[in-house]
């Protein structure tokens, strides 16, 4: 059963019981609060006989007379009293000590004898049924000579036996109609103190489901209310940590991504001087430089790889920037890059004006291997790849030019974001995951530098990169 039934009909149950315990109570207090009136009347009435008996037989009664004469003495004047009331004349009767009626004015009978119910001197009442009628019967002893004689009165009390019948099912009737407005109103206030908990439950579902919707409004400052700004701080928190755990679970993704697109390059190089060992016949100089080209490569690999790690996962930006000279530096980039390019029979040249660059070298590379490779993979046929760098007033241009399938403007806001792909079946055939420029634009931010894409469709792509010059105080 669902809470809110339960609080429902619980505060229904008490309701009711309650209210039905009170009610009967109240009646029944005002019913024997009623009665009770009838028999202090009922036994002031008998009073008034006996003190009326008293006045007509004043006068001696002694021993010598029998209990037959005083029988026949009072049932001769008797007759002569008479008490009237508001109501009419009060009935009476007189019985012996065994209950006889020796006299009466009307409405009594053997059944309505309880001498054997009462103490001796002492006053009683009985309330008597008959005919859905109800009597109520008074009876006292009384000393006549030497016998004992029973006053015994009564008083209709139908009416208050009615009253009471009347108050119970006006009651019941009220009970049920109270009932019946108690279960609306009472449904209507918990369906309003529940509605804060429903909220609360449709939001914890939602984020069962992963979907982390916005804080849930306070409404009260009661219990529901301090719960309700628990659970908001505790879906900020856990929203903050799964944003959190996403983020770290997609930047190791995309390092891990990146690091095999990275890893093409020079691992094609290195290849290329393998198999030239292998399968040509070098001299021993020729060996020992295709050697130590392999052997920079995998350094260069190893720094590479930590590099990025701090760069994608950690987003670490106090990388050390160093003095760099740009014709050596590009030198680099150009015996890595060109067994790549004689593979594919790409026209690769190189027009470096000399200068020194602020760079971080091993993030550099990164970025110029990343623009030759994408440029390598929009050529067809009669590849041609240029890289120009020239000085400037205030920093170094470099230009990588090819004459690819270029870049339609549609597309070309677009390609910097990560995992974006202008032909996404070329890239993947390429061994792509569409990370390139995402994490070229990165580097270039981390050195202040800029870089802007112009492309014509079918006719070929230019990359301008401004970087920052440095000194002459470092050689490589």
């Amino acid at each position: 059963m669902k809470f809110f039934w339960k609080l429902y009909l619980s505060i229904m149950l008490i309701t009711v019981t309650f209210f039905s315990i009170g009610g009967y109570f109240l009646i029944q207090s005002s019913f024997h609060t009623s009665l009770e009136r009838e028999i202090e009347s009922v036994y002031k009435e008998n009073d008034i006989y006996i003190s009326s008996l008293q006045r007509e037989f004043d006068i001696p009664m002694t021993d010598t007379h029998d209990s037959t004469l005083a029988v026949k003495i009072l049932q001769n004047s008797i007759g002569t009293i008479t008490i009237q009331t508001l109501s009419g004349n009060l009935s009476f009767c007189l019985r012996d000590a065994q209950g006889q009626i020796i006299y009466q004015n009307g409405g009594f009978s053997d059944k309505n004898n309880f001498i054997n119910k009462i103490d001796d001197n002492q006053r009683g009442y009985k309330i008597f049924k008959e005919k859905n009628q109800y009597t109520l019967h008074a009876l006292r002893p009384f000393h006549f000579g030497n016998i004992d004689i029973y006053i015994q009165n009564s008083r209709n009390i139908s009416s208050l036996f009615q009253t009471h019948n009347d108050q119970y099912q006006i009651f019941i009737t009220y009970t049920i109609l109270l009932s019946c407005i108690s279960a609306i109103i009472i449904y209507i206030i918990a369906r309003w103190l529940m509605k804060p908990l429903h909220k609360l439950s449709l939001a914890t579902k939602e984020i069962a489901n992963g979907d982390f919707i916005e804080d849930i409004p306070v409404s009260s400052e009661d219990e529901i209310g301090q719960f309700t700004k628990d659970f908001n701080t505790m879906s900020t928190r856990l929203k903050t940590s799964i944003a959190s755990l996403q983020d770290s679970v997609e930047r190791q993704e995309i390092f891990v991504s990146n690091f095999a697109h990275e890893l093409k390059t020079p691992l094609t190089s290195m290849i290329g001087y393998g198999d030239m060992i292998r399968s040509k016949t070098l001299t021993n100089e020729q060996i020992v430089t295709y050697a130590h080209a392999i052997v920079q490569e995998g350094k260069r690999l190893e720094s590479m790889s930590m590099k990025l790690m701090d760069l994608i996962v950690l987003k670490k930006q106090d990388f050390i920037m160093h003095h760099i000279s740009a014709q050596v530096f590009f030198e680099i980039v150009k015996e890595t890059f060109t067994p790549i390019t004689n593979q594919e029979n790409i026209n690769f040249t190189m027009d470096i004006e000399e200068s020194y660059l602020w760079i971080e070298p091993d993030l550099m590379q990164t970025v110029f291997f990343n623009l030759l490779d994408n440029a390598r993979k929009a050529i067809k046929t009669d590849g041609q790849i240029s890289i120009i760098g020239r000085n400037t007033l205030q920093d170094y241009e470099v230009k990588i030019i090819d004459n690819g399938c270029g870049i339609d403007s549609q597309n070309l806001n677009k390609v910097r974001e990560a995992f974006y792909m202008v032909d996404k079946s070329r890239s993947r055939n390429a061994g792509s995951a569409g990370l390139g420029l995402a994490i070229t634009d990165q580097i270039i931010q981390l050195h202040h530098a800029t870089m802007t894409i112009d492309s014509t469709l079918y006719i070929g792509t230019t990359i301008t990169i401004h970087l920052k010059k440095g000194e002459n105080i470092e050689k490589i």
